[in-house]
């Protein structure tokens, strides 16, 4: 669901936020993660400097990679020692979350209240960073010299050709996979010990979280959001409905795809969700849908089972699932879902 990007829909094109329901799936997901759907020491600080990793992976200078990513194959000499990152996005979050700090970052002024908790605790505020509202400007990625550019494909593409005669270009799609993300992330910047140790530590915080919640006595999960005038509902493919099956809980999803756009008075598709949640990045539009009987007479609202998701935490595990968020958004997540399985969730008139 929509969620702090709100302030990128206020800057960008209207190419990157147009008409989103009249598109395909692919698309839809597309437009609406950028919109914010789907929230150091010495050491760390002489590597910003330096422009390199804290870790100590393979460096060979010699080597010839070939990265297969969101805009084809991209082949990398020796390991980079200057990487620009596009974006705020998980095309950053993963390359912090591998210990290696890029020369510079696009600042997208989508954190409309600044960094992210896991963004400064990763020591984003000691990065270097530029104004970027959309596409690149590849004149300015160049006054980094980087031997590397990693990005969201949408922030990417459009000027790839250019980029590309800079430095080897590394994207990342909307719907890439965290471990996938990671781990061409790792690839690219030839730090492949350092990407397999964080998904395996984030696996070990997803079946910790598992065992805590306990399959939640078998309910059924839903999630169901208003953003604007459309009723988004999650599929069996997004991003939260996998992570909620892999703490080993009943997600249903909607259909087969990433998620669907239908209008308010379907709201009944929900009517099998023992535990519903929101996504309520649309403060306005959520309390829109509250107050719809249709919506108010659903199972999991009547037994208080259904929780709007805050900001932070939406963002957490839903756009920016990994392994830098992944600490704050699991005990949240898990403490959320607890709750709506005893009835303590948001009761509605």
């Amino acid at each position: 669901m929509p969620s702090a990007r709100a302030a990128v829909a206020e800057k960008e094109s209207a190419y990157m936020y147009g008409t989103i329901c009249e598109c395909t799936t692919s698309e839809l997901v597309d437009q609406l993660s950028r919109r914010g759907f789907f929230g150091v020491g010495a050491v760390a600080a002489a590597a910003i400097l330096a422009g390199c990793s804290t870790t100590s992976d393979a460096s060979d200078a010699g080597e010839q990679r070939e990265v297969i990513n969101a805009l084809g194959t991209t082949t990398i000499s020796g390991k980079p020692e200057r990487i620009v990152v596009a974006s705020d996005f998980t095309d950053l979050e993963f390359l912090l979350s591998l210990g290696v700090h890029p020369v510079a970052y696009g600042n997208t002024g989508a954190w409309d209240r600044g960094a992210l908790p896991w963004q400064s605790t990763a020591g984003i505020a000691d990065l270097e960073s530029f104004g970027t509202t959309g596409e690149i400007n590849p004149e300015i990625i160049a006054r980094y010299s980087p031997d590397l550019i990693i990005g969201m494909k949408t922030y990417l593409e459009p000027a790839a050709e250019r980029l590309s005669q800079i430095a080897p270009v590394v994207a990342l799609d909307w719907t890439t996979s965290w471990r996938d993300g990671v781990a061409t992330v790792g690839q690219a910047a030839f730090v492949d010990e350092a990407a397999a140790a964080a998904i395996a530590r984030t696996d070990a915080l997803i079946s910790d979280t598992a065992a805590s919640l306990n399959g939640l006595g078998g309910k059924t999960i839903m999630i169901g959001s208003m953003y604007g005038d459309q009723l988004y509902v999650q599929g069996d493919a997004s991003a939260p409905g996998v992570l909620l099956r892999e703490l080993g809980l009943d997600y249903r999803g909607y259909n087969a795809e990433q998620m669907t756009a239908l209008s308010m008075e379907q709201a009944e598709v929900l009517a099998p969700a023992d535990i519903l949640l929101s996504l309520a990045s649309d403060q306005e539009a959520t309390t829109r849908l509250e107050n719809f009987a249709v919506f108010q007479n659903l199972p999991a609202v009547k037994a208080r089972a259904y929780a709007p998701v805050e900001l932070l935490l939406s963002n957490a595990f839903v756009d920016n699932f990994g392994p830098l968020s992944a600490p704050y958004a699991l005990p949240q997540l898990a403490e959320v879902l607890t709750g709506l399985a005893a009835g303590q969730g948001k009761q509605l008139p």
